[in-house]
């Protein structure tokens, strides 16, 4: 139970996503495997879309069914995209219900409904609990904010400059979209101890952590 298939937004995504769940299983007998399946830089000939990063394929692979073929080598599926673009014609979440904007929770469960429903029915009951959903409110940048600006760290809007000025701050460099930045931003998640004081403190982190908790997921040595 230690192999992990990622579907992210971008190579950005996967370095904040890396080290949660590296900080998450800490202390296990074994540290988590984890495998990129989207985007994909290996991908040739008419998977070659699966090389690049955005909401739109996240979708488009679910909408594939691609996500079998991940499930067939790995324990667990993990898809991480962000709610700052669900209200796309082509995604179709909308950030308000009854002229009332809609909390992080709603939103992350009306998201997790809508990836559910791309899945499909059977697949959603057959891989059950092996699908884990990483929904971002806004954006994952918004899960750094504890790390590097406290008092934010329920923000659920304008994640990246906030952060940005927050790193700016420390003399540290802006993110700038390149993954070795985000890799370095988010690293202090690695320790669990810190994932835990800190990582909960933004809703949608939370709930992320929640699903992994509820999950029980014990990693094996052998």
């Amino acid at each position: 139970m230690n192999e992990f298939a990622i579907v992210s937004e971008g190579v950005t995504d996967y370095a904040v996503l890396k080290n949660i769940l590296f900080g998450w299983f800490k202390g296990q007998d074994a540290e988590p495997f984890l495998k990129p399946y989207q985007p994909d830089p290996t991908a040739e000939g008419e998977s070659s879309w699966q090389e690049f990063g955005n909401w739109e394929n996240v979708i488009k692979y679910l909408r594939e069914k691609k996500h079998r073929d991940a499930l067939e080598f790995a324990d667990f599926l993990i898809v991480q995209i962000d709610t700052d673009q669900s209200e796309h014609p082509n995604f179709g979440v909308s950030h308000r219900e009854n002229n009332e904007q809609l909390t992080p929770s709603d939103l992350v469960l009306k998201v997790a409904g809508k990836l559910q429903e791309i899945i499909g029915p059977d697949d959603v009951k057959f891989y059950g609990d092996r699908i884990i959903f990483a929904i971002c409110v806004d954006e994952i940048e918004c899960w750094l904010l504890p790390l590097w600006d406290p008092k934010k760290s329920s923000k659920c809007q304008g994640c990246l400059d906030a952060v940005d000025r927050a790193l700016s701050k420390k003399n540290e460099a802006r993110l700038d979209k390149n993954a070795d930045q985000y890799n370095s931003a988010s690293k202090e998640y690695s320790k669990r101890k810190v994932l835990l004081s800190k990582g909960r403190k933004n809703p949608s982190l939370d709930i992320f952590l929640s699903e992994l908790e509820c999950r029980n997921i014990v990693l094996s040595a052998e």
